[in-house]
């Protein structure tokens, strides 16, 4: 399977963490947290497994 790029919204804003719904723990490992943002373009909701979710988060702090 190859990797796919992701692009971000320009402006995003991180809102929160939180673990995935039961819904979402369908589609994403229920291990993983969800993080939150907000951007002009509307919600954005990232699946994260816990050992990047630092990694994650300084990344969209410097976005």
């Amino acid at each position: 399977m190859a990797k796919q790029e992701a692009v971000l919204p320009a402006d995003l804003c991180r809102a929160g963490v939180r673990s995935p719904s039961l819904r979402e723990a369908v589609a994403v490992n229920p291990g993983s947290r969800i993080v939150e943002c907000e951007s002009p373009a509307g919600e954005v909701l990232i699946a994260v497994m816990p050992p990047e979710l630092d990694h994650v988060i300084k990344a969209l702090e410097s976005v």
